[in-house]
């Protein structure tokens, strides 16, 4: 059975997955920037950074659009 057949087909249990997944990405790339700093290597650290801006943005998001949808 793969990851996708055991989903529900529920749209906001998708957004809470996202809301999840991208949290959980932004603990992980925030070690891996340390560990990028820690090496001297800014382009690596850099490049982290960027992807964890854009986990933030989405979570961010995802809260936002899933606060009305769970009370509405």
């Amino acid at each position: 059975m793969t990851e996708q057949s055991r989903q529900p087909k529920d749209k906001n249990y998708n957004l809470i997955a996202v809301l999840y997944h991208s949290s959980d990405n932004v603990e992980s790339l925030k070690t891996y920037i340390q560990d990028a700093e820690q090496d001297g290597d800014q382009e690596l650290a850099q490049f982290f950074n960027g992807i964890l801006e854009n986990n933030l943005k989405a979570a961010q998001q995802a809260k936002e659009m899933l606060v009305p949808r769970i009370q509405g």
